[in-house]
């Protein structure tokens, strides 16, 4: 058992709080001296910093409850292995824009924190429900609802920074803070989530027997790796050309790139063997089927001498 809850977290920063802002109250006995007080004393802005970051820690827990319900062990053991590469990360891409550090920086921050956790939480989600055939319509109707919320919540803050980055480039000053949270909402995968979510719910439509799903998936995460490849080296062209080498970046636009290859190479050699399966697979006859009663052994599905691509043989490829 945690020794503090983050419910009795939440209210130990509201006690906080509030005594600090009766202490300054009660001892400058006018507004003005005591926000200058508030706003000037570390200890008070340390204090009241912890109160903001409890109230979002208290809306996310609130948020969860809503739209997801209770996570499973999978989902909370992803989100601890990669908030904190996550964090890591965000904060070698500050040591750029550490002239931007204010208050409204590091709100921005941990608001970002927590929708990136919203996103991969949903992502998780979807993968479980595609696998899962006991799914209420309760449960459908709160993750399309997540998901547009979070879309909303994107393209809003996508807006937003790239709107104060052009007025800094028309009062012809360098980029600041706010490209590196356009870019990190427009790296945001929410839309092909959701599309994944819709192609799961296509094949469960089909009982499970749309051929075409592998090929479509496919297609969707090859769309995924092309756009964080086009993003990246957007962001990176664009902070190499006004502070220099972004080195935190060197390890995703790898990564990414490598991704892509890879994915390109996969479909390369499946058109290749898909090209010559008839060639280097005979069809198989009647007598053949009638001896394996008609059903393939591995996914069950009935076989026919003219059928397609059953879902087994895409597994095969790799798909």
């Amino acid at each position: 058992m945690a020794l503090l809850s983050p419910g009795r977290y939440v209210l130990a920063s509201i006690v906080v709080a509030a005594a600090v802002v009766w202490h300054a109250f009660s001892t400058r006995q006018q507004f003005f001296p005591s926000m200058v007080y508030l706003s000037s004393s570390k200890f008070s802005l340390a204090v009241l910093g912890n109160l903001g970051f409890a109230l979002a820690l208290a809306t996310y827990k609130i948020v969860l409850r809503i739209f997801l319900g209770r996570l499973r062990d999978s989902e909370v053991e992803r989100v601890n292995d990669k908030v904190g590469q996550a964090v890591v990360e965000t904060c070698l891409a500050m040591t750029i824009f550490r002239e931007d550090f204010t208050a409204a920086f590091l709100s921005m921050f941990i608001i970002l924190s927590f929708v990136k956790i919203f996103h991969w939480l949903v992502q998780d989600r979807v993968d479980f429900i595609e696998t899962t055939p006991n799914v209420t319509r309760l449960q459908h109707i709160r993750i399309v609802a997540f998901t547009l919320v979070l879309l909303g919540i994107d393209i809003w803050f996508l807006h937003y920074s790239i709107g104060r980055t052009m007025e800094r480039v028309r009062a012809n000053r360098p980029v600041g803070v706010d490209l590196l949270f356009a870019f990190e909402y427009t790296a945001s995968t929410i839309v092909l989530t959701f599309i994944k979510y819709c192609l799961s719910m296509v094949d469960i439509a089909m009982e499970g027997r749309w051929v075409g799903k592998g090929v479509a998936v496919f297609y969707l995460e090859l769309t995924l790796d092309m756009l964080h490849l086009l993003v990246y080296c957007a962001f990176f062209a664009v902070v190499f050309s006004t502070y220099g080498i972004p080195l935190h970046l060197v390890r995703d636009l790898y990564w990414t790139f490598r991704n892509l290859n890879q994915r390109v190479r996969d479909f390369l050699r499946y058109r290749r063997i898909t090209a010559n399966m008839d060639q280097s697979f005979p069809d198989a006859t009647e007598e053949d089927l009638q001896r394996a009663d008609h059903v393939c052994i591995i996914c069950r599905e009935e076989l026919t001498t003219q059928g397609a691509l059953n879902q087994c043989t895409l597994y095969a490829l790799g798909w």
